[in-house]
C-alpha cells in the first residue's frame, strides 16, 4: 500500500482564497439588497427604480450563487459548497471538511522562523 504525505494546507492557499472571493461576492450582493431597494423606494418614480434594481438584483444573485456553487475543493476535488442538488454555503468543503480559513489556520500555527539562526 502507498502512503500517502500530509498535504500542507498553505499549499492550497490558491484556490481557498478563490472560494473566500466568491463567498465574499455572494455576501455583498445579498447584503446590497436593502439599500438599493430603499434608494429605489425612495425616489419620485419608485415603481420604474424598485422594479430595475429588483430585475438586476435578482440578475447579480443567480451569478453569484452560481459561481460559488461551482467553485471546487482543493483537497478532494468535489464542489466546495454543493452536495448533490443542494447548496450551502458552509465553512467547510462539504466533502472532505476543509475549512476555508485552513491555510490561514496552518500559517499561524507554524512557529516563527528565526531570521539568524545561531549555528
Amino acid at each position: 500500500m502507498e502512503e500517502k504525505t500530509p498535504i500542507d494546507p498553505v499549499e492550497y492557499r490558491p484556490a481557498l482564497k478563490k472560494i473566500r472571493l466568491r463567498r465574499l461576492i455572494l455576501w455583498i450582493v445579498i447584503l446590497a439588497y436593502l439599500p438599493a431597494m430603499m434608494w429605489a423606494l425612495d425616489s419620485p418614480e419608485y415603481r420604474i427604480r424598485v422594479t430595475i434594481v429588483f430585475s438586476t438584483w435578482i440578475v447579480l444573485l443567480i451569478i453569484a450563487v452560481v459561481f460559488a456553487c461551482i467553485v471546487r475543493c482543493p483537497r478532494c476535488g468535489e464542489c466546495f459548497h454543493t452536495h448533490g442538488p443542494t447548496f450551502l454555503p458552509f465553512r467547510r468543503c462539504l466533502h472532505c471538511a476543509l475549512h476555508v480559513n485552513a491555510d490561514k489556520r496552518a500559517a499561524e500555527a507554524e512557529p516563527p522562523k528565526a531570521k539568524y539562526a545561531k549555528k
